[in-house]
């Protein structure tokens, strides 16, 4: 039997219903990381997939589950919005329209015969602008306020050492017009986990014993105090 893991839709549940992450910084955290040609999200998304971990979670009825897989997906608060209906539709079109496009070249007269299909494994017969329809459709039906499949379950704020004032912009980062409307309108539970990193590129040179009195400060007004 095929493990449903495995198989293209198994693939994409995995891929797509998992814990939601809100991530608001400052515009130097991501001038550093564009240093390395990578936004912020894209510089710690591998290190939000972990395998081969085997880890006990309390059920609501209490039953024994242990987790060998987990994922966390990260979105830039100014992300997490429903797109319009006829704009959604409107992408979706032009997803399709542009796989196949990119697949035409690959086209030949010699039809497969059907038993050659049916042999087939289903992920080999799936046509290639699927996955990316499926990837695009799930997009945009996220962050409804009638579902909570995407609402984020904690929200990372991030702010570099070279920033002015790094701890008030800690305080200044949540307390902001461009939260997601799904907080600002009470969909959202407002009491959110909050976890805060500070980023520091070495090339700025600051000395070691600066950074960590901005540590200390920022565990103390911060972290413990805010």
């Amino acid at each position: 039997m095929v493990d449903p893991a495995n198989t293209p839709l198994g693939k994409m549940l995995l891929e797509e219903i998992t814990p939601v992450v809100m991530v608001l910084c400052t515009p130097l955290v991501e001038e550093s990381c564009l240093k390395n040609g990578l936004s912020f999200v894209q510089m710690l998304s591998p290190f939000c997939d972990f395998t081969n971990i085997d880890v006990p979670v309390r059920t609501a009825s209490d039953q024994p589950y242990r987790l060998h897989k987990f994922k966390l997906r990260l979105f830039y608060a100014s992300d997490i919005w429903q797109p319009n209906l006829e704009v959604a539709k409107e992408r979706l079109k032009q997803v399709i329209t542009k796989a196949g496009e990119d697949d035409f070249p690959e086209i030949s007269s010699d039809l497969p015969q059907v038993n050659d299909l049916l042999s087939r494994h289903e992920s080999e017969i799936l046509p290639t602008w699927f996955q990316f329809f499926n990837k695009e459709l799930v997009r945009t039906l996220s962050f409804s306020d009638h579902e909570a499949f995407d609402h984020p379950v904690a929200c990372l704020l991030v702010v570099s050492s070279c920033d002015e004032e790094p701890i008030n912009r800690f305080l200044d980062l949540f307390n902001t017009n461009k939260l997601p409307s799904l907080l600002n309108d009470g969909a959202m539970d407002p009491k959110i986990l909050k976890h805060y990193l500070l980023v520091h590129d070495n090339q700025d040179g600051a000395s070691e014993k600066s950074l960590g009195l901005l540590f200390n400060k920022m565990l103390r007004d911060v972290v413990f105090g805010g």
